[in-house]
């Protein structure tokens, strides 16, 4: 019964923590993949460093061949949480955040 109870809260541990990764809260609303970048300015502010960068954007054709399609500029905000908190990155493309991620150490 011991080892039942444990391995059930040791699954339960993993699986928040596995959602916890990769959104963001801002003025009480979680940022997530997929939200506008104008959301995200209205409810986070403007961050604390801005990278700019154009990307070539790849694509594998049906014959297993890669193809240029064009360059994509991409923007990765960084946005400073506070004291004990990890910096948040947020990659923006098409003017949607892409990904989000923490970085572990101040910038």
């Amino acid at each position: 019964m011991f080892y039942r109870t444990s391995a059930i809260a040791i699954l339960l541990c993993w699986v928040t923590t596995a959602d916890a990764h990769g959104s963001l809260r801002c003025k009480g609303r979680i940022i997530d993949t997929g939200e506008l970048q104008e959301t995200v300015l209205a409810l986070c502010g403007t961050p604390n460093m801005l990278v700019s960068e154009e990307v070539l954007q790849r694509a594998t054709n049906m014959h297993g061949y890669s193809q240029t399609l064009g360059l994509v500029t991409t923007d990765r905000w960084t946005y400073d949480r506070g004291y004990g908190r990890f910096p948040a990155v947020l990659t923006i493309a098409y003017g949607k955040v892409v990904a989000i991620e923490y970085l572990p150490f101040r910038t």
